[in-house]
């Protein structure tokens, strides 16, 4: 990406000490980009948890459209069957709202 006339002689002791582990992460290429792309704006980012459990959530689902027993569902992933009757139960929920 282009950055105008802006000056590729940044170092990371140039930028906010609050960033530096962000931009020595990503390269100050990227870091420079980013906040192009976002700067000023608020970015959430998941926890791993939440993508884990949307991974989850999703295999939940396929397991269960291919048939397989909802007590078997749960014992593979260790959680109640009634947890898995939820999420199935939210995913035909959004299914039907979004239609």
């Amino acid at each position: 990406m282009k950055f105008d006339n802006f000056r590729y002689n940044v170092t990371l002791s140039d930028i906010p000490e609050a960033y530096q582990d962000i931009a020595s992460m990503m390269g100050i290429d990227k870091f420079i980009e980013f906040c192009y792309l976002y700067g000023g704006g608020n970015i959430y980012f998941p926890t791993v948890k939440t993508l884990k459990n949307h991974f989850r959530n999703d295999e939940i689902l396929e397991l269960y459209r291919d048939g397989m027993a909802i007590v078997e569902i749960a014992r593979k992933h260790q959680i109640s069957p009634n947890y898995v009757r939820y999420i199935v139960k939210r995913s035909a929920d959004l299914i039907n709202y979004n239609s």
